[in-house]
């Protein structure tokens, strides 16, 4: 009753509203993403993607080139840029972290982050930040904006798209506002039943998940600001790599930020965050799939996680300079049922939680741009953490981090050129740790270079790296984990020429290599090459593309070895996957899209993956690459008011 009540509610709020006078510029589906500074890429997390799969924060960032995601089922998967995913990636919510709780990654950061509740994505690429702790092979931020009202006034945004196998998405986010201060309040819905791969075999892959977030500001002037927000989210998956699905994802979060922004000429503004989330997660073998044999079996993990963030923006000279504080503090708890039938495994919820590990890590930083001249731009960052891990059994480890970078930055007309060297530091994470709990802490050196070009009819981006991470750790497959020396270098490039009036050609281009330099052989789960085309017209009423992704085949590969996401299966081949889409705006503020992914219904599977699994009930291959979504159609309706 609730969804149907849901589902009406936005079509009749859609159509009563279809003759808004104000106009509000509605983006196009968005295909490949286009970075737009020397090191970022900007995602509009509320405009339409393709392929549509964008139930969470990993199904976004596909769009990006060289980003990977690790399936598990429909949903869940775990994001990887460059081949490094994990708390190499630091993936943050309103400058906060947001860490899963499962043992086995079933609930990766992004498996509680809902896309259409925030409004910017910022991808930071390489260590060319030092913002957060620990990023290594880049950042990702998932934002809301500040608001400030002059007058009374409101806005909304609803969404509703239906697809193949049962999937459905609702979103709708609402604000109010007048001068002293504002409330937002938004609620996203989505689900799925089991896809179907290319040759019509179900996979072990439904998914549900509902989302509501509820925000107060208070803005006694336009340069100040208090907010207080509540994120909750609720859910269930099914995955076809394990023995056991994911039955329960609870998120409760809280957050404080306060913001006074033109404070002076140099004291520009002051930001305090504090964040709390509380993550309740159960993953059984007995809800979400058939038993058939052994021991009904439950387990309870909880995380509870504290941050805070003092930052300072100031202006001295040729200098724009950031600096700050911050702190993250960890526990993670677990209980577990089991016996031969479904009461005494879910015995577990009358268990008392035993700790299994706390940490807690504090550090200071200071980032600064030098416009030398309209030309000319020097960035640079120092970062220094201290970390600190306690087990269950009294025992631990202390670690002492830095990083730094420079980057110089060249405008000439519309090209940007740029090159700089980062180095980062990070502590190993939980799963990690869980695995060995003597291991060092690891260090990235990097070099990152490109060139960006912005003209009338073309724009576009070439990206090179090159890495040496010592003390890189290793996880396999047996459940160890130990520190190696490893190399990595690649490139990621995108582009679109305006060739006619309305018609685009794009293109995206990506690859990276890495090598294990302690053993001489490659390094696992690192992605092969992948090529992206499209063909589009858009005219801003109507427009429609066409979408060939091609990956290479991976023929030297590590078996049994990569990270906490995943370890190498077996050699891949190539693939070809090609799907269209097409939109038409209403009006001013109503846009109807669709599209069809995997048109010619290929059975296909990605490198870059986990282990499919023999799940009673379906026909699933064991010990293979999970197959992809065969033919899928789609088709949603979005406005903005």
């Amino acid at each position: 009753m609730k969804k149907i009540i849901l589902f009406s509610t936005l079509i009749i709020y859609s159509f009563v509203l279809v003759f808004a006078e104000e106009s509000i510029k509605l983006e196009s589906i968005t295909v490949i993403a286009s970075q737009d500074e020397s090191s970022k890429v900007y995602v509009n997390p509320k405009s339409p993607i393709q392929p549509l799969p964008s139930s969470d924060g990993a199904g976004l960032l596909k769009s990006i080139p060289n980003f990977s995601v690790t399936r598990k089922g429909g949903s869940s998967g775990d994001p990887l840029f460059r081949g490094l995913g994990g708390s190499r990636l630091a993936i943050t919510t309103d400058d906060s972290f947001l860490y899963g709780g499962c043992g086995g990654r079933m609930d990766p950061p992004t498996a509680y982050i809902f896309p259409n509740s925030y409004d910017r994505v910022v991808v930071i690429k390489g260590p060319q930040s030092v913002i957060y702790p620990g990023i290594i092979t880049g950042s990702v931020q998932f934002l809301r904006d500040e608001l400030y009202f002059d007058k009374t006034e409101g806005s909304a945004d609803v969404g509703l798209t239906v697809g193949s196998f049962g999937r459905l998405d609702e979103f709708a986010d609402i604000t109010a506002g007048a001068k002293y201060g504002y409330m937002r309040i938004n609620g996203v819905y989505n689900k799925q039943d089991d896809y179907k791969d290319g040759s019509g075999e179900r996979v072990h892959s439904r998914f549900e998940r509902n989302s509501q977030t509820v925000q107060a500001g208070v803005t006694p002037d336009e340069y100040t600001l208090l907010a207080l927000t509540y994120d909750r989210s609720r859910g269930s998956a099914a995955y076809a790599d394990r023995m056991m699905d994911g039955s329960k994802f609870d998120k409760d979060a809280y957050k404080i930020k306060f913001l006074k922004d033109d404070i002076s000429d140099t004291f520009k503004s002051m930001n305090f965050q504090y964040g709390y989330s509380y993550i309740d997660h159960v993953m059984d073998n007995y809800n979400l799939r058939e038993k058939t044999m052994g021991n009904f079996s439950a387990s309870n993990p909880d995380r509870k996680t504290q941050s805070a963030s003092l930052r300072a923006d100031f202006n001295v000279g040729l200098a724009d300079i950031k600096a700050g504080v911050d702190w993250v503090n960890d526990k993670h708890r677990s209980r577990k049922g089991s016996g031969v039938s479904k009461t005494e495994a879910d015995a577990y919820k009358y268990k008392d939680r035993t700790t299994n590990q706390k940490a807690d890590n504090t550090g200071i930083f200071a980032e600064a741009n030098f416009k030398l001249t309209d030309e000319h731009l020097l960035a640079a960052g120092l970062r220094y953490d201290k970390s600190k891990v306690e087990y269950s059994d009294g025992n631990g480890q202390e670690f002492d981090l830095g990083a730094a970078f420079l980057r110089y930055e060249y405008y000439k007309k519309r090209f940007t050129y740029f090159a700089g060297i980062g180095l980062a530091q990070r502590v190993p994470d939980f799963w990690e740790r869980n695995k060995n709990k003597n291991l060092d802490k690891e260090s990235n050196t990097e070099i990152d270079a490109g060139i960006l070009y912005k003209g009338d009819i073309i724009r576009g981006s070439f990206n090179i790296f090159a890495s040496e991470i010592n003390d890189f750790i290793l996880v396999y497959a047996n459940n160890t984990a130990k520190n190696i020396d490893v190399i990595r270098y690649g490139f990621e490039g995108e582009g679109e020429w305006e060739f006619v009036k309305n018609y685009k050609l794009g293109l995206s281009a990506a690859y990276t290599y890495g090598k294990n330099r302690s053993y001489g052989k490659v390094l696992g789960q690192t992605p092969p090459f992948e090529l992206k085309g499209t063909l589009g017209y858009d005219n801003d009423i109507l427009s429609a593309s066409i979408i060939a992704r091609y990956v290479a085949a991976k023929r030297k590969i590590a078996v049994g070895e990569g990270n906490i996401i995943g370890q190498d299966i077996a050699k891949s081949s190539d693939f070809a996957v090609f799907s269209i889409n097409g939109s038409w705006k209403v009006n001013k503020n109503i846009i109807l899209f669709l599209g069809a992914d995997n048109i010619f219904d290929k059975k296909y599977s990605e490198f870059i993956n986990k282990g499919s699994l023999d799940v009673a009930g379906y026909n699933q291959p064991k010990g293979v690459q999970i197959y992809e979504s065969g033919r899928q159609f789609w088709l949603g309706l979005q406005g903005s008011f």
